[in-house]
């Protein structure tokens, strides 16, 4: 019986190594499965990234052509302004006739002005408006009889390009009637009332 169960045995284990080696052999199977996985979405990774950076340089040339294109355009609107710049210098130079030059130099402004106009470049009103912090910039608060925070003075033209600020305009400021000009005022009003 002895033998017989050692036989049992070493056929027991020989089943057990058997299928300890079998389920060894689908681990490893599976684990190189996974491996190969593994190195697929690498290389897909590595792809993708590599595509996106592609995708990020051909933006920024293109957003950079575009720019220079956009450039191009307005400077070619403005070589005429140019030419003619250099026309009125050298006329000048040589000129007695200054209501002539002055002439040229208006055809040259406004030629330039509508160059601006074209690209959408618009002035922005000033004299006589409410002081904007958004489209203004104060040089100085000036006494006047124009109401407090209006603009009186012009001393630099603001631009504007499709609602947003080239340049803020530079202006002064009423700071409203000084005390002693609005006491002033105020007894000449009465005067005028008692004398009808």
């Amino acid at each position: 019986m002895t033998e017989q169960t050692e036989t049992l045995q070493e056929e027991t284990l020989s089943t057990e190594e058997f299928t300890a080696s079998s389920q060894e052999s689908g681990i490893m199977e599976e684990l190189e499965k996974l491996r190969q996985e593994r190195d697929e979405f690498r290389e897909i990774s590595l792809r993708k990234v590599a595509e996106l950076e592609n995708f990020r340089r051909r933006t920024e040339q293109e957003r950079q052509e575009l720019i220079i294109h956009a450039n191009t355009k307005l400077l070619q609107k403005l070589l005429p302004v140019l030419d003619d710049m250099q026309r009125a210098v050298e006329s000048g130079k040589n000129a007695t006739d200054y209501k002539a030059l002055l002439d040229g130099v208006e055809l040259v402004f406004n030629k330039t002005l509508q160059a601006f106009q074209d690209a959408g470049v618009e002035s922005m009103p000033t004299v006589g408006e409410q002081f904007d912090i958004n489209l203004h910039e104060a040089l100085m608060l000036m006494p006047s009889e124009a109401p407090e925070g209006q603009i009186v003075q012009e001393a630099q033209r603001g631009y504007m390009l499709a609602s947003k600020v080239l340049r803020h305009a530079r202006v002064i400021v009423s700071a409203g009637m000084p005390a002693s000009s609005a006491a002033t005022t105020n007894d000449d009003d009465e005067k005028a009332a008692n004398a009808e």
